[in-house]
């Protein structure tokens, strides 16, 4: 899919969705509402030291939305040093480049984010479970 752009979607229950969005930014607007289920906020911003880039998106209105442990580790995995976010609702990951487009998520992200999927959704993921 070359005209699209690689993002990953993570559901509350730990369930992670792969997102090709258009490489329209009125598409991908569209499309990130449906997918959270309102207008987007970017929750957080990664730098990483690759030079690869990565945004978090939630809900504009997270009121009443369940806690989301499986995105909010995947933050902490991307950003070590940072403490656990309270994150609410699903969120969507994605790339972003200097320009601030939207753009694939690196490999790295996207194994980082990846970790944190349970085998059984709603149940903790290994790497919780193994970590010591």
């Amino acid at each position: 899919m070359p005209d699209t752009v690689h993002t990953l979607l993570v559901a509350t229950d730990g369930t992670i969705t792969d997102l090709h969005l258009s490489t329209n930014d009125t598409a991908q607007l569209t499309q990130i509402h449906r997918a959270l289920g309102d207008d987007a906020e970017a929750l957080h911003y990664v730098h990483g030291t690759d030079g690869a880039n990565t945004v978090a998106f939630v809900a504009e209105i997270r009121e009443g939305q369940p806690p989301n442990l499986y995105a909010a580790l995947a933050l902490h995995f991307l950003l070590p040093q940072a403490a656990i976010t309270d994150v609410r609702g699903p969120v969507v990951f994605a790339g972003f480049t200097r320009e601030g487009r939207l753009a694939n998520l690196s490999e790295d992200a996207v194994r980082a984010i990846r970790a944190v999927e349970p085998e059984i959704p709603g149940t903790f993921p290994a790497i919780v479970r193994t970590a010591h």
